[in-house]
């Protein structure tokens, strides 16, 4: 399988968004409500990513894998860390049928090569506590819990997310 890894355009959208709602609903069976992960929308997810990448928002990358988008990741600096040399890493998702082929590992390499040209210092994300398969590929990568936790309510549920934080070499 050969895949490169690009900066995405506005013409990936279509394809960013079936990435995006596909795997966000593979990721999550299970950890949320069902009626959550369904408010989820193709439409939503399209006017999501043409916003961020038109007005360059954020730096969205995407992995073409002979021709076909197979996965995403999404980091800038929120208004919250700009003029810092802190980023904050938002989205990475990976085509179900591609999990574990080393296109999300391809995906966040890209992504620190990027950071440390912008001589960011520190990565952080959030995560939800209960998605171990992300948790583990986060702790691979040398990210480790701040102890920052968020909750959210989604329907009777209350979701935890944890934050997770990196600090980067020059």
């Amino acid at each position: 399988m050969n895949f490169r890894v690009r900066k995405a355009l506005p013409s990936d959208v279509e394809k960013i968004a079936n990435i995006h709602v596909n795997s966000w609903a593979y990721a999550y069976s299970g950890l949320m409500p069902q009626r959550f992960i369904e408010s989820y929308t193709l439409e939503k997810r399209r006017k999501l990513w043409l916003n961020t990448i038109e007005r360059n928002l954020a730096e969205v990358l995407v992995a073409d894998c002979d021709g076909r988008l197979t996965g995403f990741l999404c980091f800038g600096q929120p208004k919250y860390l700009k003029g810092t040399d802190v980023y904050e890493l938002s989205s990475i998702y990976i085509d179900p049928d591609k999990i574990a082929t080393g296109i999300g590992q391809e995906l966040y390499d890209e992504c620190e090569d990027m950071l440390r040209i912008l001589k960011a210092k520190k990565i952080s994300l959030w995560a939800l506590d209960s998605n171990e398969r992300a948790l583990n590929f986060y702790i691979k990568q040398g990210f480790a819990p701040t102890g920052e936790t968020n909750k959210e309510r989604a329907n009777d549920v209350v979701l935890n997310d944890i934050e997770l934080v990196k600090e980067l070499s020059a």
